[in-house]
């Protein structure tokens, strides 16, 4: 297989015997494509019981460089400081993901994204593998199913 749709967090990318380019997402159908962006995210709970002390912690030190650096360091995804991740562009993964990105859309936040990965998964597992004669149609057939959860 010549490519395959996903994104940082693919243990394999940390693998030097691949041959890995990260690129932007192809055209779907002459439309430009415009892939799911997330962020991780940081939330104080209603029921804290110091919330100052946690708003603190979040806006003096989970917002620095410092900070943002350690959880790239520990989890490569894209920080969120625009000049970290510049700074991380160095890596051409990183920059891949980081030029995919500014194509992006943000990821819908709700409960039927569960569905999307978990469909889209097993299809992108049954065309790698093999598993299907028809990849088109396995595709198609997710694409469907998927239609009908979100409804």
């Amino acid at each position: 297989m010549p490519f395959i749709l996903q994104g940082p967090w693919m243990p394999f990318f940390d693998d030097d015997s691949m041959n890995i380019v990260v690129s932007p997402m192809v055209s779907a159908g002459g439309e430009t494509a415009a892939p799911f962006v997330g962020v991780q995210g940081f939330y104080v709970s209603a029921q804290s019981e110091n919330t100052l002390l946690a708003n603190q912690f979040l806006t003096n030190y989970m917002a620095t460089e410092d900070a943002q650096r350690a959880l790239y360091e520990a989890d490569p995804r894209l920080p969120a400081l625009t000049s970290l991740a510049e700074e991380f562009s160095a890596d051409p993964i990183t920059a891949g993901f980081v030029a995919s990105a500014s194509q992006g859309v943000p990821m819908p936040s709700i409960p039927e994204m569960g569905n999307v990965w978990d469909l889209w998964n097993a299809a992108e597992i049954q065309i790698i593998t093999g598993a299907t004669d028809d990849p088109a149609g396995t595709w198609s057939d997710m694409v469907a199913e998927l239609e009908a959860s979100i409804g």
